[in-house]
This record gives C-alpha cells, sequence and structure tokens, in this order.
C-alpha cells in the first residue's frame, strides 16, 4: 500500500496549475518518483494518457490508482521477462551473453548506475566470464530475482 501523503506530494509537483488534479498523462511518472516500476500497460489501463490535458484526476484518486497498480498481477517485469532481455544479447543462442554488454545497459540505460556500482553488482551475482567475454545469464538472472 502506497503512502498517501507521499504520492500527494509527487502529485503536486506535477500540478503545474494548482487545481489539485494530476493530469494523467504523468500516472507513470508519479509510479516511477515514487519508487514503483508499474509497467505502462497497467498505467494506460488505469487511465493514463498518450497526451497531455486530456484526462485529470483528483490527488486522492489519484492515491486509488497508485494502490489499485500496487495490486495488479504482474505489475513489474518477471523472470520471464528478464531471461527474454537477455536473450536479445546472446549472440551464440547458447545462453551466454557478453559481461561488457550487460555491464554497458545497466551503467548507461535507465536509471544510470555509477560504474563501481556495477562492477560491485556484477562480481557479486555474475558467473565469471569466458575467454571470449561471455558469461552464463540465467545464473545472473536467478541470482537477482532470488531463484534458487
Amino acid at each position: 500500500m502506497a503512502d498517501a501523503d507521499a504520492v500527494k506530494k509527487i502529485c503536486d509537483i506535477y500540478d503545474w496549475d494548482g487545481k489539485g488534479e494530476l493530469d494523467l498523462f504523468f500516472l507513470g511518472d508519479v509510479m516511477y518518483a515514487l519508487g514503483y516500476n508499474i509497467t505502462k500497460k497497467i498505467c494506460v489501463g488505469l487511465g493514463q494518457t498518450d497526451e497531455r490535458d486530456k484526462k485529470f484526476a483528483k490527488f486522492d484518486d489519484v492515491v486509488k490508482l497508485v494502490n489499485e497498480a500496487l495490486g495488479t498481477k504482474d505489475n513489474q517485469g518477471s523472470y520471464h521477462d528478464y531471461i527474454e532481455l537477455c536473450k536479445l544479447y546472446d549472440k551464440n543462442e547458447n545462453g551466454t551473453m557478453m559481461l561488457a554488454e550487460l555491464e554497458n545497459i545497466l551503467s548507461n540505460l535507465a536509471d544510470e548506475l555509477p560504474k563501481e556500482d556495477t562492477q560491485a553488482l556484477l562480481k557479486e551475482l555474475c558467473d565469471a566470464e569466458d575467454e571470449d567475454g561471455f558469461f552464463p545469464y540465467t545464473s545472473f538472472v536467478d541470482r537477482l530475482t532470488g531463484k534458487n
């Protein structure tokens, strides 16, 4: 359950006109600002629009939408999604990918991680790379998601 005060505080940041309403174009941004990685599909299902100034919700209603999103099954990426992502980088189609590519993804996409943090994460979660720079990604995803 989301903290109503935290949701309203974030909504207030996006309320440029001071009307006490959130443009639902920003619903996903509010979720993200709260630390939730809710899928766009769920946000759209709850009313997020693709254009600004089309649909608005009072802050109390946004709190309800956030809690509804959190209660939705599969509101975030799943184990299978992570494996499918790694398969995109599996050049040899043998369950391995280049460690340098994973490091680049983690360091430079979405929320950029400092290089030192990325290297510490990889050291802890990845098996050693082979002489060609490849490592088995299934064990990495297992450790990342706590599936052992």
